[in-house]
């Protein structure tokens, strides 16, 4: 079983916590690891002379308990990392989509949010639109290459014919922004996740054509099944409830059920392995000037109720695993205190407006901005919470992180 290289496994929980104190210090800790089996400590080169404790150079291999403190330093070291699980399967929001919004077809209702244009993708690669709500990588991405996959796997609406189970096969990334785990909360804009685990249980029922159901299954019990979903829904919900009379199917522990749900069709289908993202907060630049306590009280609610959802499904549905990332708390505590993440602003967009070519151009400093439109996040937010959901501490990720959840058997 491929695991991280023996220089990269750094101590990333101990760099957090000394993240954690410079909220209080103001200083920025020198972010070090131990070599396993020696006493070598590695720096990261602060280039943008906002951390005076990292100092020194990039090592070779680099530490990871640097990335979250150094953006100089790559994310992973790509020739050293090799793909310990044999696929990734993406569903959820416009967190994670990779372009699967730029395949739905406008309908009497409006148009499917697409962003296949310019600014967006201005720092992927050739400056490439590609549909991700990002300038660049998303937080699929960032998961995708701590499995050693240069990126996220394809859009499932960019597939022209069934994905083959051959050695480069990556996964299916399913996630649809707008999206919600109920349909009701969407206008036929976008892909549901009821709809998106119809089309994963389509695809496999392609597969089982060349491949047999045991290999299919080894290869599914296997794999990861990353998950962020549910913002689209509590708008709903907040919506409803602040212009009618709530029922009993609007609220969030009937939202909850229907997410339990989804999990346990995917379960049938055979998952095994599950990385949810809960749900930030929904007070975004969109919305900041309207948010008020029930929005604010709403994602803390549905994120309480996660917790003890995904431990009731693991004690009644054999050999299902998984593991929670807090994004919630950990956005409250990088907005806290943006410079000691590297940010000057963690609460207005980079880019306005459209973010497109026609409007104002974004912000030079993309790095330093948490949000890069009026909801998504910059590619550097993406990766600087990608990293600590896979290596972190409990603080922020539970009951394991998604690291020990990607290399448990």
């Amino acid at each position: 079983m491929a695991r991280w290289p023996a220089a990269a496994a750094c101590a990333l929980g101990a760099a957090l916590l000394g993240m954690l104190a410079v909220s209080a210090s103001g200083q920025s800790p020198v972010a070090a690891a131990d070599r396993e089996g020696g006493n070598s400590r590695f720096t990261c080169t602060d280039t943008e002379k906002k951390r005076p404790g990292c100092t020194g150079t990039c090592p070779d291999r680099c530490p990871r308990s640097c990335v979250a403190l150094c953006p100089s330093c790559q994310t992973y070291c790509p020739d050293q990392v090799q793909p310990v699980r044999p696929a990734l399967f993406v569903f959820g929001d416009g967190s994670l989509d990779v372009g699967n919004n730029n395949y739905i077809e406008p309908n009497e209702v409006g148009d499917p949010w697409r962003v296949n244009h310019s600014y967006y993708g201005i720092d992927f690669p050739k400056s490439e639109p590609t549909g991700r709500f990002s300038n660049g990588f998303n937080m699929a991405d960032f998961i995708a290459k701590a499995m050693g996959f240069k990126m996220s796997p394809p859009a499932y609406m960019s597939l022209n014919s069934p994905a083959k189970l051959d050695a480069g096969f990556a996964g299916v990334n399913y996630a649809s922004a707008t999206a919600g785990i109920w349909r009701d909360s969407d206008d036929g804009l976008n892909i549901p996740l009821m709809d998106q685990v119809k089309y994963f249980a389509a695809m496999i029922e392609k597969m089982e054509a060349n491949r047999s159901r045991q290999e299919l299954s080894k290869m599914l019990s296997n794999s990861l099944f990353l998950i962020s979903v549910g913002a689209s829904d509590l708008y709903y919900i907040y919506n409803i409830m602040t212009r009618s009379e709530p029922d009993n199917k609007t609220d969030v522990s009937h939202l909850l059920s229907s997410y339990g749900d989804n999990i346990t069709a995917l379960y049938n289908l055979g998952a095994r392995k599950f990385a949810i993202i809960n749900v930030p907060t929904l007070c975004t630049p969109v919305v900041s000037h309207t948010c008020d306590d029930l929005m604010t009280s709403l994602p803390k609610d549905f994120n309480d109720g996660i917790k003890p959802l995904m431990a009731s499904l693991a004690s009644n549905l054999d050999g299902l695993r998984y593991s929670i990332a807090d994004f919630y708390a950990f956005s409250d505590v990088v907005s806290a205190n943006p410079s000691a993440y590297g940010f000057v602003n963690t609460g207005a967009s980079c880019c306005e407006g459209p973010c497109a070519t026609n409007y104002r151009p974004p912000c030079a400093n993309r790095m330093e901005y948490w949000y890069w439109d009026q909801e998504n996040l910059t590619e550097q937010a993406a990766k600087l919470a990608t990293t600590t959901f896979l290596n972190g501490t409990t603080q922020f990720t539970a009951p394991v992180n998604f690291e020990t959840l990607i290399n448990q058997k």
